[in-house]
This record gives C-alpha cells, sequence and structure tokens, in this order.
C-alpha cells in the first residue's frame, strides 16, 4: 500500500506535462476559450487520482481469471515506484514548454519519443514484475494505455461542458 504514495512524487512532473499541454494547445487554437484555471486544476487532480488506480483495480478484478494473483502486488508495487522514474522525461519536457524554451512542434515530437520510451519500459516491469509472455505484456501495456487515455478523454469532454 506504500507504493501509491508515489503519486505524490509523481505530481509535480505531472502538474508540469499537463501545464505544458495547456499551453501546446492553446497554441493551436488560440481563438478557443481557455478552460478556467479551478477547472483546469480540478480536472488534472481527478484525472492523476483516477489514473493512478484505475488499472491496478482493473487487475485486482482480473488477476485471478488471467493467472497472475500470486504476482499482482509485486507487479502494482513495480508499477506505482516505477511511474516516478516515468513521470521525469515528461515533466522535464513540460518544464522546457512551459518556459518557452521549446516549441510546440518540437515539445509534441519529444513527448511521443518519452510515451514510445515509457510504453516500452512499462512492457519491461510488466513482463519481469509478472513474469508472463510477451503477449500478455503487450495486453497489460496497451490496457493500460487505453484506460489512461480513457479516463483523460471522459474528464475532458465532461470539463469542455462546463
Amino acid at each position: 500500500w506504500r507504493s501509491f504514495a508515489a503519486v505524490f512524487l509523481v505530481a509535480p512532473f505531472y502538474a508540469l506535462a499537463t501545464l505544458a499541454d495547456r499551453q501546446m494547445a492553446a497554441g493551436l487554437d488560440p481563438a478557443a476559450a481557455p478552460q478556467g484555471d479551478t477547472a483546469f486544476v480540478v480536472q488534472g487532480i481527478l484525472g492523476l487520482g483516477l489514473d493512478w488506480i484505475a488499472l491496478p483495480v482493473i487487475l485486482a478484478l482480473l488477476a485471478r481469471p488471467l493467472g497472475i494473483g500470486g504476482r499482482y502486488s509485486a507487479f502494482i508495487v513495480a508499477r506505482n515506484w516505477c511511474a516516478v522514474i516515468v513521470a521525469v522525461p515528461f515533466g522535464a519536457i513540460g518544464l522546457l514548454i512551459v518556459l518557452d524554451l521549446l516549441g510546440g512542434e518540437l515539445g509534441s515530437l519529444l513527448m511521443f519519443a518519452a510515451l514510445v520510451a515509457v510504453l516500452r519500459y512499462n512492457y519491461l516491469v510488466a513482463r519481469r514484475a509478472l513474469d508472463v509472455s510477451l503477449g500478455f505484456a503487450i495486453g497489460i501495456v496497451v490496457l493500460d494505455f487505453a484506460v489512461s487515455l480513457t479516463i483523460a478523454l471522459v474528464l475532458e469532454s465532461l470539463f469542455a461542458a462546463q
């Protein structure tokens, strides 16, 4: 359970990446009405919180049927602490964007490159911590990514309606 506290180490990097995303989106469509600061902060906190617990809850329900019940806890602990490492490149790139030291196009390209590297890293964590096949580990990473994307899209649509 202590590994869930790693979210507090992830949060500053997440905030920088989210601020950069907001800044890049504003640059793409300057005529669009910006989201209010309070709504932006609430959406960010909800997004991080839901994303932090969604996969562990889903996998807790599926661990036994998938045959990973004995290794589930080790995977979640590894995933939570590795999230701190994963957050660093996004936060660093986000900081450069927020400080206007990096343009939107190059920033997007670097964020994408970081995403590819992180997906590979997450695959390695899943493969080793769960001791599963290549395809199974890829499935876990795809599930994690799909859940994160779904949470982000749902929150974005809910807060856009405000």
